[in-house]
Parts: structure tokens; sequence; C-alpha cells
């Protein structure tokens, strides 16, 4: 792959790195439930310290002003627990860089949530982050960036794209990983089938259209709300689940999935039956006919199901980006289950991405190494894989 430098290939010890890990988690009352990302970058950062490096992790949770927003003192723990050394936390306080000149070979320190520090949350150029002076300030201790998460690299933020301009910058372990994976993509192996679920319909038009306007799909299997959607840009009105669109304002996404329709509709394969909670919360399946329903909508149903595993079946290459139901929910993971264990036993190249998905997946047991390749981009995958430039890769590149 042109235009990177990965750190495996360089010799660390005795280096100070800067590495940029994704460990946005799930919060609940300021409680952290740690998954895959801390598990993941957890082991990238044992790598790189086993290797003798001084590994000073950077890293965000949540949104500044929100409730999930908050210290890393927990991330820092489950770090330490898991890959059986300590983690130190260390706050952005007036004295924070005199115990990173002191670190030993092989020591980690996490420092304290980068988005507490005021404009981390803002769009920058590399070289005007760069100029941000706790970016300044670290980078002055430091011998080299390595960037670790895809999950941020469609932001230009300071933590970022700040440190670019300013040190020897390098790909990291795990995402050394997530680009091999995505250069098997941009080969194009043929048949291409494209799974799609989950809540973030907006990117997952986006992604429609690109990927059917550049011929890279040879069928688009919907789900979740996003096949509500395309029933809705159809004419079907789903009933209960009718307010919800509009609550959260996704009926302005009806005329973007109208035009798709028209255009490709031919190369889409769409809920044929749905399952809803019915009033003792049970799953019931229903035919289209049944529409609309005085009932939740919360899968896809069995129908269905069977006519996305025969295109599993045919593909050589199969993206699964976002859970086909409310797999949280008892009787609503049926769909989301049965893809990903038809995508398991395929001999198709498989990416499965986002967070949503990637929670669904352990929740069902699955394992990382039942497929190609897992993500952990999110949003980040879903822009690479429509042709969008990331701001963090490019940053690498340069």
């Amino acid at each position: 792959m042109p235009g990177y430098k990965f750190i495996s290939k360089e010799s660390v010890r005795g280096k100070t790195l800067i590495v940029r890990v994704g460990l946005d988690s799930n919060v609940e009352n300021k409680e952290l439930f740690p998954g895959a990302r801390i598990r993941v970058h957890a082991n990238s950062l044992k790598e790189l310290s086993e290797k003798g490096a001084k590994v000073v992790a950077l890293a965000h949770q949540g949104r500044h002003g929100e409730e999930d927003c908050i210290s890393l003192k927990q991330h820092a723990e489950e770090i330490s627990e898991q890959i059986g050394k300590e983690v130190k936390l260390l706050k952005w306080d007036s004295g924070y860089l005199a115990p990173v000149k002191e670190m030993q070979n092989g020591e980690i320190i996490l420092m304290e949530n980068v988005r507490f520090h005021e404009g981390e949350e803002k769009e920058y150029t590399a070289e005007e982050a760069s100029k941000v002076e706790w970016v300044q300030q670290l980078a002055s201790v430091a011998d080299m960036f390595v960037q670790n998460a895809l999950s941020v690299c469609h932001r230009s933020q300071p933590s970022v794209i700040g440190f670019a301009p300013l040190l020897p910058s390098f790909v990291g372990p795990f995402l050394e990983k997530e680009l091999n994976a995505l250069h098997q993509y941009e080969k194009g192996e043929r048949p291409a089938v494209f799974i799609l679920g989950g809540a973030k319909i907006d990117d997952s038009i986006e992604l429609m259209k690109t990927v059917l306007e550049n011929g890279r799909a040879d069928t688009i299997c919907v789900g979740g709300l996003l096949g509500e959607l395309f029933l809705k840009a159809s004419g079907k009105k789903l009933g209960e689940k009718d307010k919800f669109f509009e609550e959260q304002g996704f009926d302005n996404l009806i005329e973007p999935a109208k035009q798709l329709l028209s255009a490709y509709g031919e190369k889409m394969v769409f809920p044929a039956d749905l399952a809803v909670l019915d009033e003792d919360d049970e799953r019931q399946e229903i035919g289209l006919e049944d529409l609309p329903s005085d009932f939740l909508i919360c899968d896809i149903g069995m129908e269905t199901v069977a006519a996305f595993r025969k295109f599993i079946q045919g593909a050589k290459l199969v993206v699964f980006n976002g859970p086909l139901g409310m797999f949280e929910k008892h009787g609503c993971d049926f769909a989301t289950k049965k893809v990903l264990n038809e995508m398991a036993k395929s001999k198709a190249f498989s990416i499965v991405g986002g967070g949503e998905t990637v929670d669904a997946l352990e929740e069902m047991d699955f394992t990382f190494e039942q497929f190609s390749h897992v993500s952990l981009g999110g949003k980040a995958l879903l822009q690479y894989l429509s042709g969008k430039p990331l701001s963090g890769l490019l940053a690498l590149q340069k």
C-alpha cells in the first residue's frame, strides 16, 4: 500500500511513541462496559511495549458535555488487567511532560481523555492542528506518532492529524490489519454482496449510492431501519414504526431512497417479511400484506433471511454493516445471528464492521477469527467504502 509507513517494520526500542487508539466504549451511569475496541487496542499497546517502546496512548471517550464523556481511569484499569501490566493514567496538568520524559523502555502511559481539551472536537487542517499548544508540547518529548484507530480517521481533530506534520508518522498494528482488509476490498472480487442495516441510515444511503454508481456492488441486501426506509419509499405504511421515523427526522431520506430504487432497484433485496413484538413482547412474523402494524417492527423475517443467505452463498466478497434488527431485545436477534452465521461458513472474503455490529457479534458469541476481517471503523469504515478520503489516513500519507 503506497504512501504509508508501518510501525511493524520499525525498530522502536527506546523510542517514545504517541499512539492514537480507539477506546470509545459503552458507558452507563459513569460505568464503563468494555468491548472489542479496548481489547484490540490493548493488544496493540502491549505489542509495542514488548518491543521496548515507551508508549504514550491518546484516546477519547464520549462527546464533550455528554454523559459518556468521562475520565479514562476505568479504561486504564481495564487495559492493565487485560495485558497484565500497569498502565498509568496521566492528567493534562501543568507537569505532565516530566513523567513522559522519565519513562522507561516498555512503559505504557494513557493520557487523560483528549476531549477534555477545549477545541479537540473542532475540525482543523493538519497544519492548524499541529499548532495546538498541547500537541506541540507532547510532540516535543516524542520520537514517532502512530495511528492505530480507523474509527477516528474521518476526524480532522488535533489528536488525529496534529502530530503528523511534527513527527515521523506510522500505521499501527491494528490499523495495518484494517488497511490490509480494505486493500482486499479495493481489489473488487465479484460477485460483491453488501448487507446493510443499523441506525446510521443516512450514511448507509450514501454508501449504497456510491457503490452502485461505481459498480462496486452486485447486490445490496437491506434490513433494519434501512430496510424499513425502502419499504416506506416503495409506498408502504409501517404503522407504529412510522412515528419513530418522523421523530428521528428520517422521513427526509425517503426521497433519496426513491431515487436509488428507481435507478438500481434490480440490484437491491428488500424485506419480504418482518418480525414485530406483540402485546406480550414476543416475536411474531408478518408479511408485507399485514402492514401497517400496530406493533413495533423489530427484525426482518425468515423468508428475507433465506433470500440473503442465497446471495452470501454465491458471493466472493461480503460486506456486513449494521444489525438487521433490534438485536438487544429478546427474539429480535434472529436475522443478524443467521446472516453472521452464514458469513462465518462462507468462503467469500468477509468484512464485518460498525460499532453496533461488533457489539452484536460479541453478544452472539461469534469470534473475530470466524470472519476475514472485523473492522472497528464505524462511520469511518462507511466513508472509506464510499470512496471518501479520510483525513487521518491522508495525514499519514503526507
